[in-house]
């Protein structure tokens, strides 16, 4: 993974700025994909998150993890947790484990919608306009997204 780098983030950031201007002007328009009628919790999509974050934040289209409340699907915007195929990880009886207590994997096994083995950085939660999302891969089982709930909990203190 390249380090971060000052010049590429602001040439980067420049790009988002003319993607994000066409983004507002789709939702202006009310061209939001009907995909966007149906996002329910654990419900797995491709979201624009833009380029030229700063540091070690989550940018580029990538899936994430949606993790608000059905009720508050309806309105404008939902919060997710980008996944990750970039993470730390112990292997005990053949078997991968996240290094810290607030990381969760997906396993693509379970998934086969994912590229890889995927990350749930419990840390990293978004709060993210529909228009930014793309298309929807798949859905996380009620038995991973209730393991998840602990993680995001832990990661907050709870």
């Amino acid at each position: 993974m390249a380090a971060w780098n000052k010049d590429d983030n602001i040439r980067n950031a420049g790009y988002w700025v003319a993607r994000k201007i066409e983004l507002i002007e789709l939702k202006h328009q009310n061209k939001i994909d009907l995909i966007n009628q149906s996002i329910l919790r654990g419900g797995v999509f491709n979201i624009e998150l833009g380029t030229g974050n700063v540091g070690a934040e989550k940018n580029k289209k990538r899936p994430c993890l949606v993790i608000s409340s059905n009720i508050l699907n309806n309105g404008e915007t939902v919060s997710v947790i980008p996944l990750s195929t970039k993470f730390k990880s112990i292997v005990k009886s053949g078997i991968q484990y996240p290094q810290y207590r607030n990381h969760y994997i997906l396993k693509k096994s379970n998934y086969p919608y994912l590229r890889d083995n995927s990350c749930v950085k419990c840390e990293d939660i978004r709060c993210v306009d529909k228009v930014r999302i793309i298309d929807h891969l798949g859905n996380v089982s009620f038995e991973d997204m209730l393991e998840i709930k602990k993680r995001i909990l832990f990661a907050f203190g709870y």
